[in-house]
């Protein structure tokens, strides 16, 4: 079954006030009035309210829209359709011509929070990371900083990860609806807290280079210490 974007940002703005203590129209000038310079900060500040890092993008998202819901449009079409139809043609009126054929809609695509860095929107790699759900929006914004640090770096889609590769793999993302796992090809530098040495012919490091990983489960962690991590590992296996 589809999911209906529409229903459930319905459902998510209708709740913002009980849930919250402030309508949508509350939020909007809340999140206007901290004057943030960036759609990421806002996030985060979004988050330190009590958000979930899904619905803190969303309302991110919503306040980069004007203030205007994402898919009202699409919501208000399918109310329309369930409702009772007033333009029924008469009777003896002749009958219409079949009207063409037109594909079915996809899900809607969420775009990139975090970076005017564009990475790539290939329907191997959407299908992919929407096996993230919730986690869907972090995953986009990873790609995006990482393509922000190494902007020849390219991503493509394999069954559970994203390959990142510049020109050879340097870097994989694991894909989950629980967290996600940046595998890092970092050789023998020492594991610390942040960067955690793979298990050993484990996970995406099996007969590979990609020997540390990172557990993401926030935005907050996809920071300057992880991006030069990053910079590390395709300086190690590219140069």
């Amino acid at each position: 079954m589809a999911t209906d974007y529409g229903e459930k940002e319905r459902a998510f703005i209708d709740g913002l006030k009980e849930n919250t203590g402030r309508d949508l129209e509350e939020w909007m000038g809340t999140i206007t009035a901290q004057a943030l310079p960036h759609r990421n900060d806002i996030i985060d500040w979004l988050r330190q309210q009590g958000f979930m890092f899904s619905k803190a993008s969303w309302l991110e998202r919503i306040h980069h829209n004007g203030g205007k819901p994402i898919y009202a449009d699409s919501a208000k079409g399918r109310t329309r359709a369930r409702g009772r139809r007033t333009d029924r043609p008469p009777a003896d009126a002749p009958p219409a011509a079949p009207a063409a054929a037109s594909p079915p809609a996809g899900p809607p695509k969420l775009t990139l929070v975090a970076s005017s860095a564009e990475a790539p929107s290939s329907a191997d790699l959407e299908a992919l990371l929407a096996k993230a759900k919730a986690y869907r929006p972090l995953a986009q914004h990873v790609i995006a900083r990482i393509k922000t640090a190494r902007p020849g770096a390219r991503f493509e889609a394999r069954d559970t990860y994203v390959a990142i590769a510049d020109p050879d793999e340097f870097a994989a993302l694991g894909i989950g609806a629980k967290e996600l796992r940046l595998h890092l090809a970092l050789g023998e530098h020492p594991p610390d807290d942040l960067a955690k040495r793979a298990a050993p012919g484990g996970g995406l490091g099996k007969g590979q280079a990609l020997s540390h990983m990172v557990v993401l489960t926030d935005a907050r962690q996809i920071d300057q210490r992880l991006l030069d991590l990053v910079r590390l590992a395709a300086t190690k296996v590219n140069g």
